[in-house]
């Protein structure tokens, strides 16, 4: 009896520290410096290169930082695309989150996405199409007013880890994108 109270009560806590943290940052530095500017880098070989990502408000016009995941988010980036034209239908987008800190420690923690995010026509999301070869800035604009559902998931003030994948049906060319940034949800 005493060994099945001990391990209720060590499941207790371990249920409540993931659901109902006092501050999931607490004892966390800020990733990559995302308190003060946004981290990326490119996560795939390519064949389209980023150069650049910078995130300004829903209009295009002003720098923001931190984001804020309820408005729409511009960030332009420059690239260079070597080869392919890139059009809808064929040009396709997935978007995967992490948050950072939590029970896990100081580390990053899928968010489920609940497959809204997968497999989207990225010229209907943001990417503005048709994406031709060359040098160019390319102002593509990040939604999520439209998925309630995952905004509800996520929590103001906190860093957040989002991966941003395009894949063509037509050529099977693959770009990626990974961004580590501050963001509020008011």
């Amino acid at each position: 009896m005493l060994l099945r109270c001990l391990l209720l009560s060590v499941l207790f806590v371990a249920i409540s520290s993931f659901v109902l943290p006092a501050s999931e940052l607490d004892n966390c530095a800020p990733p990559n410096g995302t308190d003060h500017q946004m981290h990326w880098w490119q996560c795939s070989t390519g064949p389209v290169q980023f150069l650049n990502a910078t995130p300004y408000d829903s209009t295009g016009t002003k720098y923001e930082y931190p984001i804020h995941l309820s408005k729409p988010i511009v960030v332009k980036t420059q690239i260079i695309n070597p080869t392919n034209t890139y059009v809808k239908p064929n040009l396709r987008n997935t978007v995967n989150l992490w948050k950072y800190g939590g029970w896990a420690g100081c580390t990053w923690s899928s968010i489920p996405t609940l497959g809204l995010l997968k497999d989207l026509s990225a010229c209907d999301h943001g990417v503005p199409c048709p994406v031709r070869p060359g040098n160019q800035e390319l102002d593509v604009t990040i939604d999520f007013t439209q998925f309630e559902q995952i905004i509800s998931l996520l929590k103001d003030n906190q860093p957040y880890q989002l991966e941003y994948m395009l894949h063509d049906n037509q050529s099977g060319d693959d770009s990626c994108m990974m961004v580590q940034a501050w963001a509020y949800l008011q």
